[in-house]
């Protein structure tokens, strides 16, 4: 399946990166990593999109079949704190609590 992410400032509006650029192909059972200025996390695919401290994301896939977890993590500590993990929502109905 083909996977990417979109990223969206606090305004909303366009995307701040390019989903397609950064999409990745996934093989079934893979696991892949998204993400933007990671210190000492391998990430699968750099999102490629500037700072900032508020935003969504929406996660793209040709597949109904894709299982995914989000988290955010601190880049300005080393190794990377993770402050929380993200719920994921799937056509406005909540999948996960935190």
């Amino acid at each position: 399946m083909q996977v990417g992410v979109e990223v969206f400032g606090p305004a909303g509006g366009a995307p701040a990166n390019d989903a397609v650029a950064t999409s990745l192909s996934v093989a079934p059972g893979a696991t892949v990593t998204f993400g933007s200025s990671a210190v000492e996390i391998s990430i699968s695919s750099d999102l490629g999109m500037p700072s900032m401290s508020k935003g969504s994301a929406r996660i793209l896939s040709t597949s109904k079949k894709l299982v995914c977890t989000a988290f955010v993590a601190d880049r300005f500590n080393s190794p990377p704190q993770t402050s929380w993990q993200l719920t994921i929502i799937k056509k406005t109905t909540q999948k996960a609590a935190n």
